[in-house]
């Protein structure tokens, strides 16, 4: 509807009555927040800007705000002037086919309409966007149930009420925002405030951070970013500038990290080490120079490893491993020189270790910890020497329990837990004390756990699990003491079952799960609270499934897949969200498949193998990758069998096969990798014996058993090891016998003896227990 001129003046001029027009960004900002937080339903609201800096800082706020409860904000700038009017709308009304992961469609809409701000035909499509929006209000009121912000050029402004009187009429703000350029000049004393205002918010923001509060953490990082920016603007490219600039920026893409926005921490955190380069340009190779810009390589190394760049991410490491050396050869084993470069060396372990580079992986954290007992030796038995130690100890353990070494993994663990042990006698029940002594206890009780020692680990586990609940009574009910508490539940509950103990076990999985669900009622939808709770309800859900209860842990899956789903709309395609949707998937099939409902297991079978193709497809062939690829068809294969596929599970399980081998040839005789390959191998050998294949299915059984004697002479007498041996030597044994072949006798006496071997452990357990 066009209205008459003397309506639409009287019409403006009542809107510039009403609306305020606030000038300050962060008075703009303040409000929309608080109307975000109460609003439901549609809500319009109107941006007014030429400065795109100024609203994409908007438009960010907004996405961060909503973003942490799981809505990603849908942005749309159409640059098809004949297409616009469509663009917008097939936003504001999606079909039901629409393919796109706005799964509740309650995510924010921002329309962005700047283009070409001053030609005609452009002009032409913002009125007539208008108009057909008018047009419209009762379907956008009934249907697009989610704020809808439109974003125009100022000089629409006073045309709004002329093309849209009825949206005008149900607007929720009107923001007409501040261009950069129009601040005011900041002179020497307000520059000085305005540098203490910048450093207590980026202060506010690393306090938020670590107590959870990631929405107010993000709002306190992103003050100080834009009073910084203003400052360097004031003063120019000064090194003091650039350096604070940078160090928020860092900040600022740590919030967003935390909080799960890995591609805006990316953002920042290529920004910040641009300025650290040009600061190095500047300045030359000085100390401070060198240390930022391997700071900011480190950052931008720690989010391209969480998003699965896994490539670009070890060149990142590698390059702030160089400048660490410079800075030692420059300034000497000096202790801040020494413990950068151990740091370094730390880093790119995790790295190579992550890729499958276990040999690199456990050179560079044997390095590391050389530097880790020189600073020992040269500052004495200080908390930061002995926690650097006790580190470097924990990481080298994780490496070398990969590895198969696991008597070494055990080494370098206890020597760990009495570095942490000495601390705490040191400093006294701190809060750092009492949580690193709870991490080593932990690491401890997995790898006793994983060398069969049951009761060693349920005693390090209660042991861990003491030392949370003594933090969260001396801290309260902080997110972390609460998430420390969750994991050592998960840990004890892991360890019951293993154990045959599933009434304890169960008892566990939901102390912790109570835990994870008072923290999303305490973080709201936070990616972390949102996979912490999915996690627990997949455990609950195995334990259930153990213990007999199907429906339970049937519930327990799809409740945990809608979480997942909920995570993979609001993070998109992220490595951790697909995986996490994918083991959703895959655990849902396997009690489907053991509830019998083979065709509802197989679409999740199906789906969770899509999934992990897509990752493999997107991070290359990493051991995880190959892995999770590896697990999808042998599930899919094992179905198929059961549903009397055979010709469809003996192509599944020759394709996992050619996995495990890829896999073994890439990471070298682990046991991960043996074990793998060798129950691919019985696998095969099943479904080719039912097939009526009796030689090659023989053939399968020989090589699956020659392996999983190599797993027992590498790891020892471990319940697992004595399992896969007597499962394998079984098949051979019973295959052999329908075939009417003659056995070898040391293997039926082989069989015999680790058949009694089980016996005695199972009994010793439950003796125990």
């Amino acid at each position: 509807m066009v209205m008459s001129g003397m309506v639409c003046r009287h019409l403006f001029e009542t809107m510039l009555k009403i609306e305020d027009k606030p000038q300050d960004f962060e008075a703009i900002w303040a409000k929309i927040k608080l109307l975000l937080e109460w609003q439901q339903g549609f809500g319009f609201y109107l941006v007014f800007s030429d400065d795109k800096r100024m609203s994409r800082h908007l438009r960010q706020r907004i996405e961060d705000a909503t973003r942490l409860r799981t809505h990603l904000l849908q942005w749309i700038c159409p640059q098809d002037a004949e297409q616009a009017v469509n663009d917008v709308l097939r936003a504001a009304f999606p079909q039901k086919n629409d393919e796109r992961r706005y799964h509740d469609w309650h995510a924010p809409l921002w329309v962005e309409l700047t283009t070409a701000p001053n030609q005609l035909e452009w002009k032409r499509v913002r009125q007539k966007t208008l108009a057909t929006l008018n047009r419209l209000r009762s379907a956008l009121e009934q249907n697009c149930l989610r704020p809808f912000f439109l974003q125009l050029p100022e000089a629409m402004l006073p045309e709004i009420v002329t093309w849209a009187p009825d949206l005008w009429s149900v607007r929720k703000y009107v923001a007409i925002l501040p261009s950069e350029e129009s601040l005011p000049a900041l002179d020497g004393k307000s520059q000085e405030i305005f540098r203490q205002e910048a450093i207590r918010f980026l202060q506010n923001s690393e306090n938020e951070v670590a107590v959870g509060q990631f929405d107010q953490a993000l709002e306190s990082g992103r003050k100080s970013v834009q009073r910084f920016r203003r400052l360097r603007a004031s003063l120019g490219d000064t090194p003091q500038a650039l350096r604070d600039l940078s160090v928020s920026l860092t900040k600022l893409g740590d919030a967003k990290r935390e909080a799960g926005h890995l591609d805006a921490a990316l953002e920042n955190y290529r920004e910040s080490f641009k300025l650290s380069e040009q600061l190095r340009a500047s300045l030359g190779d000085t100390p401070q120079a060198l240390r930022d810009l391997s700071v900011s390589l480190t950052k931008l190394g720690d989010a391209k490893r969480e998003a699965g760049h896994l490539d670009a991410a070890l060149e990142n490491y590698r390059e702030s491993f160089k400048l660490s050396e410079q800075l030692r050869a420059s300034l000497g084993d000096t202790p801040q020189a020494l413990r950068d470069l151990s740091v370094s060396l730390n880093n790119l372990g995790d790295a190579e270790r992550e890729a499958g580079h276990l040999d690199a992986a456990l050179e560079n954290y044997r390095e590391s910890l050389k530097l880790s007992e020189q600073l020992r030796a040269s500052l004495g038995d200080t908390p930061q020497a002995l926690r650097d130690l006790s580190v470097s100890l924990n990481n080298l353990g994780d490496a070398e329990r990969e590895a198969g070494h696991l008597d070494a993994a055990l080494e370098n663990y206890r020597e760990s837990l009495k570095l942490s042990e000495q601390l705490r006698a040191s400093l006294g029940d701190t809060p750092q004390a009492l949580r690193d002594l709870s991490v080593s206890q932990e690491r401890l009780g997995d790898a006793e756990r994983e060398a069969g020692h049951l009761d060693a680990a349920l005693e390090n586990y209660r042991e861990s699990f003491k030392l949370s609940e003594q933090l969260r009574a001396s801290l309260g009910d902080t997110p972390q003491a609460l998430r420390d508490l969750s994991v050592n539940l998960t840990k004890l509950g892991d360890a019951e079952r293993e154990a045959g103990h599933l009434d304890a076990a169960l008892e566990n999985y939901r102390e912790s799960l109570k835990l994870s669900e008072q923290l999303r009622a305490s973080l709201g939808d936070t990616p972390q609270a949102l996979r912490d709770l999915s996690v627990n309800l997949t455990k609950l859900g195995d334990a259930e499934r153990e213990a007999g209860h199907l429906d339970a842990a049937l519930e327990n899956y799809r409740e945990s897949l809608k979480l997942s789903e909920q995570l993979h709309a609001s993070l998109g395609d992220t490595p951790q969200a697909l995986r996490d949707l994918s083991v959703s998937q895959e655990r849902l099939g396997d009690a489907e498949r053991e509830a019998g409902h083979w065709d509802v297991a197989l679409e999740n079978y199906r789906e969770s193998h899509n999934l992990s193709e897509q990752l493999r497809a997107s991070l290359g062939d990493t051991p995880q990758a190959l892995r999770d690829l590896f697990v999808s068809l042998t599930k899919l294969g094992n179905t198929e069998r059961e549903a009397g596929h055979l010709d469809a599970a003996l192509e599944n399980y020759r394709e996992s096969h050619k996995l495990s081998e890829q896999l073994r040839a890439s990471l070298g005789d682990t046991p991960q990798a043996l074990r793998d390959l060798s129950v691919s191998l019985n696998n095969l050998g099943d479904a080719e014996r039912e097939a009526g294949h009796l030689d090659a299915a023989l053939e399968n059984y020989r090589e699956s058993h020659n392996l999983s004697e190599q797993l027992r002479a590498s790891l020892g007498d471990t319940p697992q090891a004595l399992r896969d041996l007597s499962v394998s030597l079984g098949n051979v044994l019973k295959l052999e016998t329908s075939l009417g072949q003659q056995h070898r006798p040391e293997h039926e006496a082989e069989l015999q003896d680790v058949q009694n071997k089980l016996v005695t452990l199972t009994q010793n357990t439950v003796e125990k227990g």
